[in-house]
């Protein structure tokens, strides 16, 4: 209360001294007014006088809107003069040479006239201090307007022959003012050597978007309004900014839509590319290369003929200055032409198809994003679209064949260690040699990209092999691609491995037990031909690595029961064909049959009746001459003289069989491709000891088997010798000498292995063909 009384007490003691006051009050308030409005205007004046304001943009004073000064109002003020390249002038204690601005207090400009660009001498420059990087500047910097710190550091830029790159670019850009102006007001005679100065200007600051743009536009009309066509720039990931289509790429689309109304691939993609809403993804800009030859196939599959486009304007070009002080017209022939940034109605589709082919590229992509040192690898090239893979004739695709061709040789089909595959294909492999799954798919979709198949191959049901293991590749479309779960395919695979554990388990998988798995898989006539080429190569490179038997016999669980007894039956095939059966066999095929759920008595039964299917006469397996010096057993002569019922006849159908069987791998592969399997015809022992005359029929065989092995070690080579009663190094001299007199060199190469030259193996290939 005491507060509120004190605060009703000052209120009133204020009124009353207003009141008693009032006309003194209001004298002393006027004159405090016109003191602060003297103030204010001597204050304005001098500012006036003694600043240099920051220029903003202004009307022109010309038709069209822009910048541009009055005229200077002092009548001895002489307009500037254009400083040509051959003089040198001197502005204060400056001498710049080289020409090429205007000299003087300002420039005319349609009646009227602008100080901005011309380099007036009567203006002070500062002799301590110079603003090389314009930061005194303004957006639209003006010579009349510049601090003199700022022009001292332009008229030593110019002085300095207009190339050190420490200065800022609005230095750049106030001597560019000039230029433009006297090539499309002035329409001077030197055009073509200002073209090429901001040319040299745009090389050493061009990296300055803003330069760069004004700078790209002013080349390109300046060379139109000179008469002449302007360059077309290099196709490009990267568009320049802007919200127009750039003069040089629409005067060309005009020029070819005026020669034709359809569009080639290239000119599409060039128009959608300059739009101002296109905008590529990573793929397309990564691998930009790639996306333009994707873009060509897409596009003639899309537009056969090429696009028509039919403009409905003709193309009117203006010139806008960079300084804001003049907009001109660009007069031409391009006048004439359709203008296609005009056009809008299938830009949408074009801009689809950019991202289909981006989609394409995107596996591509990852890969080089992820290693970009394996580009140009065949394991890149073969995540391109197939069509790009089939229209490459140069590059890893190309290189890739080349090497994979020279191991095949002319009959198209050979064999080697997975590791130089895997080398051919640019795919790097563990140092254990243990090769990933991922890895093994690489270079099965690397080879598929050359129409090449391989065995293994675990796409189609097989193991991966080891980098040291023998892996067997063959001509074959598409790579020869099969369905593994097709029931006749996925039993015959079954059987092959199984016949290949029955080969081995007496210890001896031998090459007449490869030939019965071979004739097994051409006698089914299930099997398509390239079904039956997969699982020939596949029981030669298994033969040579066996696979576990617990992982075969798991996998039996498997099959159906129409499958076991095939298996079953495969089984008791390569084992009953040998002159003896061993116990272990035997035993083998007892758990063979319990595996597959069969009877164990079926063991018994089948065996004898594959025995009791045999001649009374033997019959070679794996050789069809009968060998020298080893007589055929007779009968015991009887008492009675033996009529012609007694005599042994040779069963013609059985023999034929059996020399199908005898029939190398290299000769089953050929014609394999066609839409229907057929047969090729067997060869007679004749003949394949005519395809190598001058060695016996065991000799022969040693060299066939060697040439489909490609290489064996010393102790395999030695056991299949004297199983042919032959001895191993007398066997190596006798093949070298023969291949001496028609190689000029020896065949064998003999150490801990024994090794087929790889450059003849191709030839002995050919002469079993011809004499087949």
């Amino acid at each position: 209360m005491v507060v509120f009384v004190a605060l009703v007490a000052a209120v009133g003691a204020v009124y009353r001294f207003i009141v008693y006051h009032a006309q003194a009050i209001a004298a002393f308030a006027l004159v405090c007014s016109g003191i602060l409005l003297l103030a204010y205007v001597v204050s304005r004046f001098r500012s006036g006088k003694a600043g240099l304001p920051q220029r903003t943009p202004e009307p022109r004073l010309v038709a069209s809107a822009g910048r541009a000064s009055d005229r200077p109002s002092r009548a001895s003020d002489k307009p500037a003069v254009w400083i040509p390249a051959s003089e040198r002038v001197k502005v204060g204690s400056t001498e710049i040479g080289g020409g090429l601005f205007y000299f003087g207090a300002w420039i005319p400009l349609d009646g009227a006239g602008t100080d901005q660009y011309a380099i007036n001498p009567t203006l002070p420059a500062s002799s301590r201090t110079a603003d090389v990087e314009g930061q005194t500047m303004s957006y639209w910097p003006s010579y009349a307007r510049m601090s003199p710190d700022a022009r001292r550091a332009f008229l030593d830029w110019m002085a300095g022959g207009r190339r050190h790159p420490a200065y800022g670019i609005g230095h750049v850009f106030m001597f560019f003012y000039g230029l433009e102006h006297r090539v499309f007001v002035e329409r001077g005679d030197d055009a073509s050597l200002l073209i090429r100065e901001v040319e040299r200007l745009l090389a050493v600051y061009g990296s300055n978007n803003s330069f760069r743009t004004y700078a790209t536009n002013f080349l390109a009309l300046a060379t139109i309004a000179s008469g002449m066509r302007p360059e077309l720039p290099a196709l490009s990931p990267e568009r320049a900014a802007g919200p127009e289509m750039d003069v040089a790429t629409q005067v060309h689309l005009g020029e070819r839509l005026a020669q034709s109304p359809a569009l080639s691939a290239e000119d599409a993609l060039r128009w959608v590319l300059a739009t101002p809403d296109t905008y590529l993804r990573t793929p397309a800009v990564r691998c930009f290369n790639e996306f333009v030859e994707l873009w060509g196939l897409r596009f003639e599959q899309r537009f056969v003929g090429g696009l028509v486009i039919r403009p409905t304007a003709g193309i009117s070009l203006r010139y806008r200055a960079a300084s804001a002080a003049f907009e001109v017209e660009v007069r031409g022939p391009h006048e004439r032409h359709g203008d296609i940034s005009t056009v809008t109605e299938v830009l949408a589709d074009l801009r689809t198809m950019i991202a289909d082919c981006t989609d394409e590229l995107d596996a591509f992509s990852r890969l080089v994003g992820r290693k970009p040192s394996a580009r140009n690898s065949m394991a890149a090239a073969a995540l391109l679209p197939a069509d790009m893979q089939r229209s490459t004739t140069s590059g890893p695709i190309a290189d890739f064949r080349e090497r994979v061709e020279t191991v095949m040789g002319s009959q198209g089909r050979g064999s080697s260690t997975a590791q130089v595959f895997f080398e051919m294909a640019g795919i790097d492999i563990p140092a254990d040699g243990k090769i990933p799954a991922t890895s093994a798919d690489e270079l099965g979709r690397a080879l598929d990209t050359i129409g090449v198949a391989i065995e293994p191959d675990r796409r189609y049901g097989s193991t991966v092999p080891r980098a040291d293991e023998q892996v067997f590749v063959f001509k074959a479309p598409n790579g020869g691609p099969v369905d593994p779960t097709r029931s006749p395919f996925r039993a015959m695979r079954a059987q092959v491995e199984v016949a290949v554990l029955a080969a081995a388990a007496d210890g001896d998988a031998s090459y007449e037990e490869l030939q019965r798995a071979i004739a097994r898989i051409r006698d089914d006539t299930d099997l398509s031909g390239v079904e039956q080429a997969r699982l020939i190569a596949f029981a030669v490179t298994t033969f040579n690595s066996p696979p576990k038997q617990a992982r075969v016999m798991r996998k039996l669980a498997e099959t159906s029961q129409s499958e076991r007894q095939a298996i079953a039956d495969a089984a008791v095939s390569v084992i009953g064909g040998n002159p003896n059966v061993d116990a272990s066999e035997v035993k083998f095929l007892e758990r063979l049959h319990k595996s597959l759920g069969l009877p164990k008595e079926n063991v018994y039964a089948s065996l004898h009746r594959v025995t009791a299917a045999k001649s009374d006469e033997p019959v070679s397996i794996s050789e069809e001459m009968r060998i020298p010096g080893i007589p055929i057993p007779k009968s015991e002569p009887s008492k009675a003289p033996p009529s012609s019922a007694s005599r042994i006849n040779i069963n013609a159908a059985r023999l034929e069989r059996t020399r199908r069987e005898t029939e190398e791998v290299s000769v089953l592969l050929s014609g394999i491709f066609a839409e229907e399997t057929v047969a090729v015809p067997p060869a007679a022992t004749s003949q394949q000891v005519a395809a190598f005359e001058g060695l016996d029929g065991p000799h022969t065989e040693l060299v066939e088997l060697l040439e489909l092995r490609g290489s064996m070690t010393r102790s395999e080579f030695e056991r299949h010798a004297k199983e042919i009663r032959l001895l191993p190094d007398g066997a190596i001299e006798r093949i070298n000498d023969w291949s001496f007199d028609h190689f000029d060199e020896p065949l064998i190469e003999d150490g801990d292995e024994v090794v087929v030259s790889p450059h003849l193996r191709g030839r002995i290939a050919e002469m079993k063909e011809k004499a087949a």
